[in-house]
C-alpha cells in the first residue's frame, strides 16, 4: 500500500514539472501562470506537490514556471534572495511579516497565495493578507 501511495505521489511530481516546463516553454502571463499552477492544489503547511502546497511551495513552482529560476524552499530564504523593487510588476513576489508569508503579484494590487487550510490556494487582494507587507521582490 506505501509503495503504491509513494509511485502516486512521484507520478504526480512527474505531471507538475511537465506541466512546469511546458509552460516556460510557452510562455505566458504571469496571473495565468500563476492560476494554472494553482489550479487543484491545496493548502498544506509544509507541503510541496502536484496536489499540496505552503505559502513558500507555491512560490517556488510559480518561479519556476513562469521564469524557469529555482528559489529556496522558505520564505524568508526567497526573501533574502530576491531584489526588493518600488514598482511591482506582475511577476514580483510580495513578502510579508517579517518573511513569514509570501504570495504572486499579478497585478492591480492582487496576488495568488497559498495562505492557509480555511483560505486556501487562489486569488485575494495583497490587503486581504493581516499584518505588514514587508515589500515586493524580483528574480
Amino acid at each position: 500500500m506505501e509503495q503504491r501511495q509513494a509511485e502516486q505521489e512521484a507520478a504526480e511530481q512527474q505531471q507538475a514539472e511537465q506541466a512546469q516546463t511546458q509552460q516556460v516553454s510557452t510562455g505566458g502571463n504571469a496571473a495565468s501562470v500563476a492560476h494554472s499552477v494553482a489550479a487543484g492544489k491545496s493548502y498544506v503547511y509544509g507541503g510541496n506537490s502536484a496536489t499540496a502546497v505552503d505559502c513558500s511551495a507555491f512560490a517556488q513552482q510559480f518561479m519556476k514556471a513562469y521564469k524557469g529560476k529555482s528559489l529556496p524552499r522558505t520564505a524568508a530564504a526567497q526573501m533574502s534572495a530576491g531584489t526588493q523593487v518600488s514598482n511591482p510588476q506582475p511577476g514580483d513576489l510580495v513578502f510579508f511579516n517579517g518573511g513569514s508569508h509570501v504570495g504572486v503579484y499579478i497585478g492591480n494590487g492582487q496576488m495568488v497565495d497559498a495562505l492557509n487550510p480555511s483560505a486556501g490556494v487562489g486569488q485575494r487582494s495583497v490587503s486581504y493578507v493581516h499584518g505588514t507587507v514587508d515589500g515586493y521582490f524580483r528574480y
